[in-house]
């Protein structure tokens, strides 16, 4: 696979915008995850196979027959065995590899000869990334790979996800879930109407690294950490809407998904307070920069409209220091 460039890539359909803007390299071996909406996304994967034309912007290393893409509602023939649906693809395919040594890496060779219509969601899922697998492309897109998945078959998912990169297909994924992207990806970033791709900072240490680096690093406050399975994600202020306290628990609010924090809001505040944070209330810190309402119900009740329709509470000993800091 060469590497793929898009550069400003913009798409009208039906007179709507759905891409603006959009700029990204796909390097082969890359392992590329973005956060997009369902439309976002199959209008994106359908460019990069080229089955729709740009509106506008350049894309260059595009080799249309050598892309696959799995959509989160894809279908299949469900009276056919596993073994049997398979063999279908191998046969347009110029994959030689032993089908029975395959399937257990996908975690599929106990249900090897059980009809599709049988499997749990789980299977199914993984029985889809195999079926691209066969065919061996360059580039294979994934729309929503974890989502309503048990716990056990994300992990199985992601065994088989490793697998499949291993064997040198690039793999670009989508979801609407940072989370999912966190788990799946060590490359992140958010599509935005209005601004594009930003990329969101990512690394993956070992429990050990995080201990030692805890010890004899300083935190650095311009980037608050949470720990998702073995990986650290970073966020800078400005992605944070709010941090909300749950149980004791601080909780990072991005995009409307929910971040663990191991740092309390008493530091959290001490951090955040220069950069643009406000407590408005015992249990929030708010970016002032997300407020779009105040209102007050009664003389001592007041709730924060953030942009994202979120609602908080205002405590009403905290009125007058918000109005001196936005001067309203």
């Amino acid at each position: 696979m060469q590497t793929i460039q898009l550069n400003n890539i913009f798409k009208q359909q039906d007179h709507q915008t759905i891409l603006e803007d959009l700029t990204l390299t796909i390097p082969p071996q890359s392992n590329i995850g973005i956060q997009m909406s369902h439309v976002e996304a199959t209008t994106f994967f359908n460019l990069l196979r080229q089955t729709t034309p740009q509106t506008s912007g350049v894309m260059t290393g595009v080799a249309a027959a050598h892309i696959q893409a799995i959509f989160h509602d894809d279908g299949f023939y469900p009276q056919l065995t596993v073994v049997t649906y398979l063999r279908a693809f191998q046969h347009i395919s110029s994959f030689d590899q032993d089908l029975d040594d395959i399937l257990q890496y996908f975690a599929l060779r106990d249900v090897a000869h059980t009809r599709i219509k049988h499997l749990s969601f789980d299977q199914q899922q993984r029985l889809a990334l195999l079926r691209t697998f066969l065919l061996q492309p360059d580039l294979l897109l994934i729309e929503n790979p974890l989502t309503n998945l048990t716990n056990a078959g994300i992990e199985l998912y992601l065994t088989a996800l490793s697998y499949t990169r291993k064997s040198g297909i690039t793999v670009l994924l989508t979801s609407y879930s940072l989370e999912e992207l966190v788990l799946t990806s060590t490359t992140i970033y958010r599509y935005r109407p209005n601004s594009g791709l930003e990329l969101t900072d990512l690394a993956t240490e070992s429990s050990a690294e995080a201990s030692s680096d805890s010890e004899n690093t300083p935190r650095p406050i311009f980037k608050i950490a949470s720990k998702v399975e073995d990986k650290t994600v970073f966020f800078s202020p400005n992605e944070i809407d709010f941090i909300e306290s749950v149980n004791g628990v601080s909780q990072l609010n991005v995009n409307g998904e929910h971040f663990t924090s191991s740092q309390t809001m008493s530091e959290l505040e001490r951090q955040l307070t220069t950069l643009g944070f406000f407590r408005c209330h015992r249990s929030y810190l708010v970016n002032l920069q997300q407020i779009s309402e105040l209102i007050s119900y009664s003389r001592n009740s007041y709730t924060l409209i953030l942009k994202n329709q979120s609602k908080l509470p205002l405590s009403r000993s905290k009125l007058a220091d918000l109005k001196a800091l936005i001067n309203f």
